[in-house]
């Protein structure tokens, strides 16, 4: 079974650009740490930036990116001018992300001027990094974007992945030669990011070979919150087809649950995942998806009491707190905002769950900028698959925002963001009403406010 073991880079080019617009400036560079930047300018600039953050890449020779994968023409169309960096590092660089996109801005500037306004937008990790931008820059980002975004924050992210990660192993081949923390080693050597790939690959082929297995495999999806429907061959939400359920969350399996575990912890310098104090019964509870694992267990002759009861007695897995403190500063949100954010999610994205949604949309409710925050849903599957007319609907509701001085909730339906996607591009939109579950491990920006979190040296 193929599984998806590409690099993000990788990912992320699949799509066909359409050409830009007659009139169109072209310029870029390199800032004064290496990292290089690109800018477009159309013949008739409304005055307004879109700062691009693209997602994780691994890809040789760090190219600039200031575009979606669909292209930017309709947006240049549009008067926007498009800007972005390669950022001056590859893999899960959160940490160099932030500050280069700012000195992106910088030589833009001095390039062409000083925009009249900055829209950050970005996908997958660039989402996260675009939270961060209007988060710390509010002084720079007008507003924001964050797209198929991890905003739930790394720590939630890495811990929710460490659930249905090591569900998954302890159930159904606890001996496996399969590292799921501390992949990487400080002062060993360094393995390439794809190191646990065939280990992660044999589990999951072995946990598809029985029912029993397929059973595990849907309860440890559920833990980690795989989406029902997470590409086209899966069967619809609420199937009986428990197989085909299995097959659809094994095709994702080591996309949303195992990367890109290595790199975090090589920058963090140790795991900053735990599941220490965690009741996995009441996990599943929680989950919404409670009577499925049910249906699957009973199918396939198992007692899911028994496996709930070996992973409450299994030994757990602790943190470093230096690179939980890491993770927490690159980048959990405070869910602080003094900026509006629009955020966009497909609903069966499998690399980065909808659920995060929950988590953000809470940790800015309880820092009382609910007012700032709009989020909007696209149904369909996949990760970061918007058509580029629904990323242009995005934009144009977070541009009226800001100009108007307040959210238009009446543009912001899914009707009135399916018109705009129809108007932007011919295609038809798929924004629908949306509630995503319940994040099943929140974990906030304050040190210790964690369940399980460990504590740090003193």
């Amino acid at each position: 079974m193929r599984r998806m073991w590409m690099s993000m880079a990788a990912l992320l080019a699949i799509g066909a650009a359409s050409p830009d617009p007659a009139g169109v400036t072209h310029v870029g560079g390199r800032l004064d740490n290496g990292a290089n930047w690109a800018a477009d300018m159309p013949a008739r600039w409304n005055g307004t930036v879109l700062l691009f953050s693209h997602g994780f890449s691994s890809a040789p020779g760090n190219p600039a990116r200031n575009r979606t994968r669909e292209g930017g023409a309709e947006l240049l169309a549009k008067g926007y001018a498009l800007v972005g960096s390669s950022y001056s590092a590859t893999g899960w660089a959160l940490e160099e992300a932030v500050p280069d996109q700012i000195a992106t801005l910088d030589a833009f500037a001095t390039r062409f001027g000083k925009p009249r306004r900055v829209i950050a937008y970005g996908e997958s990790m660039g989402g996260l990094v675009t939270a961060a931008l209007v988060e710390r820059h509010p002084e720079r980002i007008d507003g924001a974007m964050p797209m198929c975004a991890s905003v739930s924050g790394v720590v939630g992210m890495e811990n929710q992945a460490l659930d249905g990660a090591w569900a998954l192993k302890t159930l159904v081949d606890p001996g496996a030669p399969l590292k799921i923390v501390n992949i990487w080693q400080q002062g060993g050597p360094q393995p390439p990011i794809r190191e646990e790939g065939p280990a992660v690959d044999a589990l999951i082929a072995k946990a598809m070979a029985t029912p029993q297995g397929r059973a595990r495999l849907i309860l440890a999806s559920a833990f980690a919150q795989l989406p029902d429907e997470p590409d086209d061959k899966a069967p619809p939400a609420g199937s009986p087809d428990t197989e085909a359920r299995a097959q659809a969350y094994a095709r994702w399996f080591a996309m949303g649950v195992f990367f890109p575990r290595w790199d975090q912890e090589r920058r963090a310098g140790g795991n900053a995942s735990w599941n220490m104090g965690i009741d996995y019964r009441a996990q599943l509870q929680a989950s919404g998806r409670a009577e499925a694992v049910r249906t699957a267990y009973r199918s396939a002759g198992l007692s899911l009491d028994a496996d709930l009861a070996l992973l409450a007695k299994a030994p757990r897995i602790a943190a470093t707190p230096k690179a939980v403190a890491y993770m927490r500063a690159n980048f959990v949100p405070s869910g602080k905002l003094s900026r509006p954010v629009l955020t966009l999610h497909t609903t069966g994205d499998g690399a980065t769950m909808v659920t995060y949604e929950q988590a953000y949309g809470a940790m800015v409710a309880r820092a009382g900028s609910g007012s700032q925050l709009r989020q909007a849903y696209v149904a369909a599957p996949g990760h970061c698959t918007f058509s580029i007319g629904e990323t242009v609907a995005g934009i144009e509701a977070l541009d009226r925002r800001i100009t108007q001085g307040r959210w238009d909730e009446a543009m912001l339906s899914p009707g009135a963001l399916n018109q705009a996607t129809k108007e932007a591009s011919g295609e038809t939109g798929r924004f629908v009403a949306y509630r995503p579950a319940t994040f099943l491990r929140p974990c906030g920006v304050k040190s210790g406010s964690c369940q399980g979190e460990p504590r740090p040296a003193m």
